[in-house]
């Protein structure tokens, strides 16, 4: 025995030796990696050392040194790769750097960062899907009429108290569009300023001052008429059009439609059918309304962000049981008085006969009775008492004893690591555990009218195990939230109720909302049920003595103890696909003119045309100037009264308004000079263009004009006012 000891205790100094020297081995290998700069290669060194010998403070210091340098190096080399647009080699090192400095709160904001940002280049480097290049041809190809007019410069005007319809003909002049009038429009004087505004603009504004709207029929051709209900229903065009939604949901995309567009003072009020079976909507209304109808499902019709939830659920049962001491059958001791048979014993009489009489044989039994079993005798004669009691006239029954030396542990693990996947908004479920069948009777009368007495059994299934709920929603910042509900239900012992076992079941519920963020854990533990049962049964008294409780009576105990921890890490997979032009607000107008932008029309955007050569104006008659200019080459400008007005030289006419220059040299001022408005005409004038007749009360046109291509020409047109201060144009 003494030899074997030894040999134990050799073996057990050798493996303590055998394992420092491991663990300074791998010390000294992670000081070299060290002085060396292989910074990942010392932390693993230092990391055997540690292992090998966890006692060691040295080894722990030098390890956490490792480690911070190896974090501070990945970061550098992150940032490195990160400003060369390396994003997959950044992403690496920074998880390689929070790896080894988990404090890092740097790193881990930054492998977050990046990965999303990966994950957008992703999603859009995707081309895009067919249904969006169809819907973007079939826009195109139905699109309705725009203005395009034939000059796009600013338009520079001040009327005051000049009629309507000569204020929207001259700037149909300037701009080379036709406009023709409903036969209900009235005419009426207004003042207008317009400095520097579009076409749009001011086509806008003077509607809006005067009540009138209007309706493009071609790309130079407009028709105004009143703005009020019944007008626009007779001349608003109205379309019918199906979208195809492709992650909204039909009902509640039309619930949204009607709250939003369904106006009581539009003139034509839109339909709407919403079709589950396809998920599509099919709209009706005029064109501007179903324009508006696209943008809004444009911003519902998106699809919902998807995440990926990593659970790791760890259900640790135990149970410890402890039984010891003399367990006595039955803690009580019978006594029979019985001299003739034994109580144990079977009794048979032989040999009855009138002349003999009966033998009677008590065979005794192999079996013994317990204290509670002990039964009373069969009877006898008193004239056995008269011979004598002796103690083989009784019979005592006495309980068992059994020693008792037992000690269990039982320990259980649970260990499940799904992982779920699906979009915000739904509830994902997960259960472990297994369904108890709970049977529930009830009584039914067996005819009609009469009492309930036959039984009618039905059962129901209760879940027993570990069931997880959770309702994820992604916001727009990146966070995650959780609504998360853990149920924990055991299986405990039935209940009698009137006479009635029902089984009953332990219950353990946590509801809670979590805020996490891409990638980050939450540890929910807690969960801890234990219960403790002792019990002590001996003889009255000595129960209560403390040696006497252990040696002579029977002692049990028993722990149960069932704790869950539950790792929750959500990880997103896919973003809200969410433009700029989704965060900006709708401008429709007014409620009884709706349209996307305002009241519609758009004007069409100017289309980038090559230079194009000068006309060439054909050859004149000696003498005779071209068609639209004065014999000095000046273009004029004709007015919607008849009036032509000739440009101050220098000038730079509003394109499309006045046909372009002969390329021809004009003469030289000397020998015509140019005629102006306000110049006093010459003393012979050209045969060939006499001046045109002046109306009596028309002012002159001034002679001022700006030379700059910005700045609009002051065009005369025809005054109508009693006074001349009120004609003047703006310089």
């Amino acid at each position: 025995m003494t030899r074997r000891l030894k040999a134990l205790g050799v073996l057990l100094a050798l493996a303590l030796v055998a394992g420092g020297c491991a663990a300074a081995q791998a010390f000294r290998q992670g000081d070299s990696a060290m002085r060396a700069g292989k910074l990942d290669e010392a932390v693993a060194a230092y990391r055997k050392a540690v292992q090998a010998a966890p006692d060691n403070s040295n080894y722990k210091i030098a390890l956490s040194r490792a480690m911070q340098a190896a974090s501070r190096a990945h970061l550098e080399k992150a940032r490195e790769f990160e400003r060369q647009d390396q994003l997959e080699a950044a992403l690496g090192e920074y998880k390689q750097a929070s790896e080894f400095d988990p404090s890092n709160r740097v790193a881990t904001s930054k492998v977050a960062e990046l990965d999303r940002t990966i994950r957008d280049r992703i999603e859009a480097s995707r081309p895009k899907p067919p249904i969006q290049q169809l819907r973007e041809r079939a826009r195109a190809a139905s699109a309705e009429p725009i203005l395009n007019p034939a000059s796009r410069e600013p338009l520079n005007f001040r009327f005051n108290n000049i009629s309507v319809k000569d204020i929207l003909s001259t700037i149909a002049g300037v701009s080379g569009i036709n406009i023709s009038y409903d036969r209900e429009v009235q005419d009426r004087p207004a003042t207008v300023q317009l400095d520097f505004v579009t076409l749009e603009l001011a086509l806008n504004q003077i509607m809006t001052m005067n009540q009138m709207s209007y309706k493009v029929l071609s790309d130079r051709s407009i028709f105004v008429f009143p703005d009020t209900p019944p007008k626009h229903a007779q001349y608003d065009e109205q379309v019918v059009r199906t979208f195809y939604l492709s992650h909204g949901d039909a009902t509640e995309i039309s619930q949204i439609l009607s709250t939003i567009i369904r106006l009581p003072g539009i003139a034509v009020q839109p339909a709407m059918v919403a079709n589950k079976t396809a998920n599509t909507l099919t709209v009706r209304g005029t064109s501007s309304v179903v324009q508006i109808m696209e943008k809004i499902i444009e911003q519902n019709d998106k699809p919902r962000a998807e995440i990926v939830v990593d659970v790791e659920i760890l259900e640790v049962d135990r149970s410890r049981t402890k039984n010891y001491g003399i367990n006595l059958s039955e803690y009580a001791l019978g006594a029979i008085f019985s001299p003739e048979t034994s109580p144990s014993g079977t009794t048979t009489q032989t040999g009855a006969s009138p002349t003999t009489p009966a033998t009677t044989t008590t065979t005794a039994a192999g079996t013994s009775t317990a204290p509670s079993g002990v039964r009373s005798p069969a009877p006898f004669n008193l004239n056995t008492i008269s011979r004598g009691v002796s103690t083989a006239d009784f019979y005592l029954a006495v309980p068992t004893a059994i020693v008792h030396f037992l000690e269990s542990d039982t320990r259980t693990k649970v260990i499940a690591k799904p992982q779920l996947r699906g979009a915000e908004g739904t509830k994902l479920t997960l259960k472990l555990g297994d369904k108890v069948p709970v049977i529930s009777t009830s009584y039914t009368p067996i005819a009609t009218g009469g009492a309930g007495v036959n039984p009618l059994s039905s059962y129901q299934y209760q879940d027993v195990g570990v069931s997880v709920e959770m309702t994820p929603i992604v916001t727009l910042e990146g966070d995650i939230r959780l609504d998360l509900t853990v149920i924990s239900s055991t299986r405990k012992a039935d209940v009698v109720i009137g006479g009635v076992n029902i089984p009953s079941f332990g219950n353990r519920e946590v509801t809670t909302r979590l805020r996490l963020r891409d990638g980050e854990s939450n540890l929910l533990a807690g969960l801890l049920q234990e219960s403790e049962q002792s019990g002590v049964t001996g003889f009255p008294g000595a129960i209560h003595i403390p040696l006497l409780k252990q040696l002579f009576s029977q002692n049990t105990g028993q722990i149960d103890q069932t704790d869950i921890i539950m790792l929750l890490t959500p990880h997103i997979v896919r973003t809200h696909e969410i433009s700029e032009n989704d965060l900006k607000p709708i401008y429709i107008g007014s409620q009884q003119n709706l349209g996307v932008g305002g009241p519609p029309p758009l004007i069409a955007p100017q289309a980038e045309a090559a230079p194009a050569s000068p006309p060439v104006a054909p050859p004149a008659a000696p003498g005779v100037a071209p068609a639209g200019t004065t014999p000095t080459g000046t273009p004029t400008i004709r007015l919607p009264g008849g009036t032509s007005v000739t440009a101050p030289p220098g000038s730079s006419p509003v394109p499309g308004t006045v046909p372009a220059p002969s390329p021809v040299a004009p003469t030289p001022p000397v020998a015509q000079p140019p005629v102006t408005p306000e110049a006093t005409p010459p003393a012979t004038p050209p045969p060939a263009q006499p001046p045109a007749p002046a109306e009596p009360a028309q002012p002159p046109a001034p002679a001022a004009v700006p030379t700059s291509r910005s700045a609009a020409v002051p065009i005369p047109y025809p005054c109508r006012s009693s006074t001349r201060s009120a004609c003047r144009p703006s310089r």
